[in-house]
């Protein structure tokens, strides 16, 4: 999972953690954080889908930690993916070891090694972009899937609140999400000036024919 408070740019990984022709995108960094609840797994695919925009649906107690929120995202595009190397699971050696797949850290842009990158086909990620909205997807090998939303600001820095999925693009953040977090597109341009006046018969010109 990300931080959960807005965080300057993080350093960046070691050399080894990155493949020699995938550079880092430019703009605000983002690291995941990856954790194993069961022995032996590993990562299997690691995803992130852009969005638009995000509105507040409800809000409600989240346990212990305070209020949690279901938040619906408004649009949905694939930035991001990476998937463990093709052939692993056939070419499993004896007495095969999974600590080289679980990686604990994934700096977006950057595959780590004995992962290839799936989207985009070519060459590294589009940077991330301020004032929009990212769901990074974790899927390990024994099934387990979590997620984390993350809402870049205007100077760069990231909000990011683990997220359980719900129906469509709506999933609840924990916890005690800001009221500035949700954003809207602006309201679409209204003309109120008022309409053009009839025209007054007694302004008529002297020249044109009466009733």
């Amino acid at each position: 999972m990300l931080g959960r408070k807005p965080a300057s740019a993080p350093a960046a990984l070691p050399a080894s953690d990155q493949t020699a022709d995938t550079a880092p995108p430019p703009g605000p960094e983002a690291k995941i954080q990856i954790s194993y609840s069961q022995p032996n797994d590993f990562l299997d695919t690691l995803s992130l889908t852009k969005y638009s925009g995000a509105n507040t649906l409800t809000t409600g107690p989240g346990g212990s930690s305070g209020t949690a929120t279901v938040v619906r995202f408004e649009g949905g595009m694939p930035v991001w993916q990476i998937d463990v190397e093709p052939g692993m699971f056939s070419e499993m050696p004896l007495g095969f070891s999974s600590k080289n797949y679980a990686v604990s850290e994934v700096k977006y842009g950057n595959v780590p090694p004995h992962f290839v990158q799936s989207i985009p086909d070519i060459g590294p990620p589009e940077p991330l972009e301020p004032g929009h909205f990212y769901i990074f997807s974790v899927t390990r090998k024994s099934g387990s899937i979590s997620y984390d939303a993350v809402k870049v600001n205007g100077d760069g820095s990231l909000q990011a609140y683990e997220a359980d999925p719900r129906a469509g693009t709506s999933f609840r953040l924990c916890c005690n999400l800001p009221a500035d977090f949700t954003a809207t597109p602006p309201p679409s341009f209204v003309d109120s000036s008022p309409p053009p006046a009839a025209a007054d018969p007694a302004l008529q010109s002297p020249d044109a024919p009466g009733p």
